[in-house]
């Protein structure tokens, strides 16, 4: 392993929701969501079994794991900067996939890693956290393969989460979320941005869609882990959201639960591109 120090922009899961293992419990909870819509995506953008992968900001390694049990021959290099996450991977991943994974502690704008060496790239929620993503998007093209794709997943957290019944409070957790995070540096609405910041980047090609995840087809149950209560907690605690509009929302959350004809939606969004 490598080991950098770079600006880590407004994503640190040491104090994002107060509990880096709460944090990590959410990260997993968040994959599995997302998976089984996410998954045929990134088939579609050419991830395929027997290529050489490089997973930017791979985090402890949810997606990671799920790709090496998807395509038994692949070989990926998954980079993250933050040391914490870098031994949680090292530790879950390493006995099982140590002959089909390399992870390496690094930034995705300084990766360190050889010019044209992979022929597929994943980026995942990341972009939104970083104060120049057109120079993250520059590095995972530099060291893409000609004719490579890379694929990049993000939020915009002005069309998050959707319920039906609707939950007005939503709104204003997720427009407190917003304002931390641009305090910090990131671009929480970085969605909607995607293709413009890709061909930015220096890559072509660009394609645009939707992944999503709905509670009649995923079931209610994989929403709650995947939002949890520790990011909101600490919106309180730091000044941006009022207590009463966390509870506001815990109140309506549980109604919601209680009526058997509820619906939950939560999309995010997927830009891929080519060298």
């Amino acid at each position: 392993m490598t080991d950098v120090t770079k600006p880590r922009g407004s994503y640190q899961v040491t104090t994002i929701a107060g509990s880096a293992e709460r944090e990590i419990e959410r990260l997993s909870a968040q994959v599995d969501l997302f998976w089984p819509d996410e998954s045929r995506h990134y088939l579609a953008n050419g991830l395929r079994d027997g290529i050489s992968m490089v997973e930017l900001g791979s985090g402890p390694g949810f997606t990671t794991e799920r790709i090496l049990n998807l395509l038994p021959e692949i070989r990926i290099t998954a980079v993250e900067i933050d040391p914490l996450l870098v031994k949680v991977a090292d530790d879950r991943l390493s006995p099982p996939f140590g002959d089909r994974l390399d992870i390496v502690e690094g930034s995705i704008t300084d990766t360190g890693l050889p010019s044209d060496t992979y022929d597929f790239a994943l980026t995942r929620l990341v972009l939104e956290h970083l104060p120049d993503p057109v120079a993250a998007v520059r590095e995972v093209a530099r060291i893409l393969k000609p004719g490579g794709r890379a694929v990049f997943v993000d939020n915009d957290f002005e069309m998050h989460l959707m319920t039906s019944p609707h939950i007005p409070a939503l709104s204003e957790l997720y427009g407190a979320y917003c304002r931390s995070r641009a305090d910090q540096g990131g671009n929480p609405t970085i969605g909607r941005e995607l293709p413009g910041i890709l061909r930015s980047g220096g890559l072509s090609a660009v394609t645009f869609t939707v992944v999503s995840a709905h509670s009649d087809i995923v079931g209610s149950k994989s929403f709650l882990g995947s939002e949890g209560v520790g990011i909101p907690t600490k919106l309180v605690r730091d000044g941006y959201l009022s207590s009463k509009a966390l509870g506001e929302i815990a109140r309506s959350w549980r109604e919601l639960m209680r009526d058997d004809k509820h619906a939950i939606l939560r999309q995010m969004y997927l830009s891929a591109g080519e060298k």
